[in-house]
């Protein structure tokens, strides 16, 4: 005889448990209302197993009664309640694209898969990579965004490519080696993994890069090959490195004269340096007319305008202010305008004489290109009084001013000149400033890396 079905106990409120009536309703008839199934489950006998305690009921009047922090359950431990800032953090979280990537000893290769990429904002900041783009990704038609934070420091600049099915980024290092990891963190971020198709381990990168080195090296000799000889390229070569020769020992010479003369002698050496020294400033400074004529043949690619200026500013102020008044030879100015000439040229000349041979001596190379900083103004400023001294002596003595014919009869003295190429002075100190600068930066200055 098949025993009878009671119906199922509510759950029982202790005392100390505080619960409304309408809420003790509503959680009674939601448990009347809930098919005891378990009771049901037999092996295909069709006959009812025993009842079970209410407890059973449990599980369905504590997923019906609401997660109320005033509220109390009836039986069994309380359910841990989500925490309200996960849940924000849980619906404001950014979606992630999945990224590739790959290295070299000197370049970073990122592959974004997103297609349709529309205004994207790639940026490094403190060796930081933020990227956010629209597109369709893993989550469909969204905003992507991701930061990488890299192992070691890269370059500021990147550059990217927008293709249809993906986004290629390329990072360049600071430094050329191999890196470990790709990221600062040692657990890799889970939207981050490999690019099989560009992965190499370090031995397949360096063997990569010595075919890239040798196939360069390769295409170089053809290019030259192909580029018709000049017959004459070592001759010209012997002439000028003999020519820079003579002019390093001249002014070498000049140099250590009155670098001797000075400690001996101390300020006394000022007031004598032009009888001293001029017969070998004449010199060189005459042989300095070669450097014209060296760029107007074509002889070397040194533009002529600034070797013109240098050349014929400093034979003017020798030649004409200083060797054609003797009162302007006894000046203490002549020891600080043949100084900072010797001085500039003491590592101009030896710079090309190295050059000629296919030499260069990076030591050298930075003092060429900057050693003039100072003494270029210091030796203009030199000039530049020994005219303002020479002025009045000329405009007193009236050398070199001549009379124009009648009818105008008017006496132009050559200090008036003086006047006029004091002005000159500074515009071609500033001409040869700023071919300098030029030239700094494109033997000192960084250089820059071809991207792929």
């Amino acid at each position: 005889m098949a025993r009878r079905l009671r119906a199922p106990v509510p759950p029982v409120v202790q005392p100390h448990q505080t619960q409304s009536r309408t809420y003790q309703a509503l959680a009674w008839a939601q448990a009347r209302r809930a098919p005891d199934s378990r009771r049901w489950a037999g092996r295909g006998s069709g006959r009812a197993r025993a009842h079970r305690p209410a407890s059973s009921l449990r599980p369905a009047f504590r997923a019906a009664t609401p997660a109320s922090p005033g509220a109390a359950r009836s039986c069994g431990s309380p359910a841990r309640p989500v925490p309200a800032a996960a849940i924000m953090q849980s619906q404001s979280q950014s979606l992630t694209p999945h990224v590739h990537w790959a290295q070299r000893h000197s370049e970073l290769y990122l592959r974004v898969e997103l297609s349709d990429v529309q205004s994207p904002e790639i940026t490094i900041t403190d060796n930081v990579l933020h990227f956010k783009a629209q597109g369709h990704g893993a989550k469909g038609d969204n905003v992507y965004e991701f930061q990488l934070a890299f192992l070691e420091s890269v370059m500021p600049q990147l550059v990217y490519k927008v293709t249809q099915r993906q986004l290629n980024i390329t990072v360049q290092k600071k430094e050329s080696n191999w890196w470990e990891r790709l990221t600062k963190q040692e657990r890799r971020p889970l939207f981050l993994a490999p690019d099989f198709d560009r992965w190499q381990d370090e031995s397949d990168a360096e063997m990569e890069l010595k075919a890239k080195e040798e196939e360069e090296r390769i295409n170089k000799i053809r290019i030259e090959s192909r580029v018709p000889k000049d017959p004459f390229r070592q001759l010209k070569r012997g002439y000028l490195f003999m020519y820079n020769l003579v002019q390093f020992l001249g002014f070498s010479w000049i140099f250590v004269n009155m670098t001797v003369r000075l400690f001996i002698l101390g300020k006394d050496s000022f007031y004598d340096t032009f009888h001293t020294i001029a017969d070998m400033m004449y010199f060189c400074q005459t042989l300095a007319f070669i450097e014209i004529l060296n760029s107007l043949v074509g002889i070397v690619r040194s533009p002529l305008i600034p070797s013109l200026l240098q050349v014929l500013g400093r034979n003017f102020v020798l030649f004409i202010v200083l060797g054609n008044v003797e009162e302007m030879q006894s000046k203490a100015v002549v020891f600080f305008v043949f100084y900072c000439w010797s001085i500039i040229e003491l590592f101009r000349y030896p710079f090309y004489m190295l050059s000629c041979i296919d030499i260069e001596w990076k030591l050298l190379t930075w003092i060429r290109y900057t050693i003039w900083i100072p003494l270029y103004p210091l030796g203009g400023l030199a000039e530049a009084v020994s005219l303002i001294q020479a002025i009045p002596i000329f405009s007193e003595t009236g050398k070199f001013s001549f009379t124009l014919p009648y009818p105008m009869s008017v006496t132009i003295k050559f200090s008036f000149f003086l006047q006029i190429y004091l002005i000159l002075l500074f515009l071609g100190l500033f001409i040869n400033l700023r071919h300098l600068y030029k030239q700094r930066r494109q033997h000192l200055g960084s250089k820059k890396r071809k991207m792929k």
